[in-house]
């Protein structure tokens, strides 16, 4: 069911949003720094992402948040208000003639005992794009070994829609890779208490 016309805006509007532990607000190049460029150096991130494991160059990072342009593309870092440090971000992109967001996220900077960045800054998200910016489709790509986020829409009766292939980072297999959506109706049912 579509709503009404929502209006694709025509200057960046900065994003500052807060869950309990932690700050989402709109990246900078000012914010690249050695650490975050360290991030997609882990093989196990870069896995998740099918990217090659390298460090990037604080000329990279800063090109790539700059890329976004606040309107279509939206680059939100994520800081953990305990230790005051840049921890991840959700990179957002949005098609407003169809009322639909896509996301990729990446969490460079897990902590043991610090709440999941994910599980918590994703409804504060939802509720900006699905709420105040009026979208009404989220959609995403998983690789398949991601088990953690195909169980978790799994549990919720979230199906893929379709299945892709594409060449493996590391050489070799293609990689599986899983496409879902779901609608504002949907994500909204999701969150009510279970009665």
């Amino acid at each position: 069911m579509s709503h009404a016309a929502i209006v694709q805006p025509t200057v960046p509007r900065p994003i500052l949003l807060e869950s309990e532990h932690y700050v989402l607000r709109t990246l900078t190049p000012e914010d690249a720094s050695e650490q975050a460029c360290a991030w997609l150096a882990d093989p196990k991130t870069a896995e998740m992402i099918n990217a090659p494991p390298r460090a990037l160059t604080l000329d990279e990072f800063k090109d790539y948040i700059s890329n976004h342009d606040g309107i279509s593309g939206l680059i939100v870092g994520i800081f953990s208000k305990a230790r005051a440090a840049h921890i991840g971000f959700w990179a957002i992109y949005i098609d407003w003639e169809r009322k639909e967001f896509q996301f990729n996220l990446l969490i460079g900077d897990r902590r043991p005992g610090e709440p999941g960045a994910r599980h918590e800054t994703e409804p504060v998200l939802y509720e900006y794009l699905f709420g105040e910016l009026g979208l009404e489709t989220m959609r995403c790509s998983v690789l398949s070994k991601n088990r953690a986020i195909d169980e978790r829409f799994e549990r919720v009766g979230i199906i893929a829609d379709h299945t892709s292939y594409k060449a493996s980072a590391s050489g070799g297999a293609f990689v599986e890779i899983r496409h879902y959506s779901v609608s504002r109706e949907k994500w909204q049912e999701l969150r009510r208490p279970r009665k």
